[in-house]
């Protein structure tokens, strides 16, 4: 009986240390939307999750590592969000509209606090490590399925065969940069309107018609 004791208490500590660290990534996403990835400290998460500095440490080899599992956890999000109701939709047009309607919203902060793609990457753009090669390697996954969701919208025949799919790729996401910039740094609440009024104009430009 005694054996069974600890074998089961040996089974729940594995269980009861993920549960842990997913409260403290958490709190962690909570405090880096708000403060950016570099505001984010082992001091501040642990008051935020009422625990020592010791007991936040031992989930996390070090701050970046905690920074790098963030990123993770925050791009589990983001395809959680923006990606995966977006496979919902038939390939090609309405696909693309939907990934780029929801990454706009999470941009100016409808869905959430900030997009790590973008702030991490204003951070992080000169300071080589393994938190920006994490940032890069999400953020490539993105620019990857968005770009394969403009082929698609050309191969299905909803925009033109003559449209450069990787000039278009940069179009979108320089109006998600710009909605991000205008929307948290100049509180512009109408550039959300303006992003999807200047979209729907490229869509259009480029569209086939029947």
């Amino acid at each position: 009986m005694n054996q069974v004791r600890v074998n089961l208490k040996a089974a729940d500590e594995p269980t009861k240390g993920s549960a842990t660290k997913t409260l403290i990534l958490n709190a962690a996403l909570e405090i880096s939307s708000k403060s950016g990835l570099e505001g984010l400290t082992i001091g501040n998460l642990a008051e935020s999750v009422k625990m020592s500095k010791s007991g936040v440490f031992a989930h996390f080899g070090s701050r970046e590592e905690l920074q790098v599992e963030v990123v993770r956890a925050y791009h589990q999000k983001f395809q959680e969000v923006v990606f995966a109701p977006a496979l919902l939709k038939p390939k090609g047009l309405p696909r693309l509209n939907q990934m780029i309607s929801s990454w706009l919203k999470m941009s100016s902060g409808g869905d959430t606090s900030s997009c790590f793609f973008i702030s991490g990457a204003a951070e992080f753009d000169d300071c080589p490590g393994i938190v920006r090669d994490e940032l890069l390697r999400s953020v490539e996954i993105w620019r990857s399925a968005l770009l394969r969701a403009i082929k698609e919208a050309i191969s299905e025949g909803h925009l033109k065969k003559s449209v450069d799919a990787q000039a278009l790729l940069f179009r979108l996401y320089s109006i998600a940069l710009g909605v991000h910039h205008d929307s948290r740094f100049l509180e512009n609440p109408k550039c959300l309107v303006i992003a999807n009024k200047l979209i729907k104009e490229i869509f259009t430009a480029n569209q086939v018609t029947k």
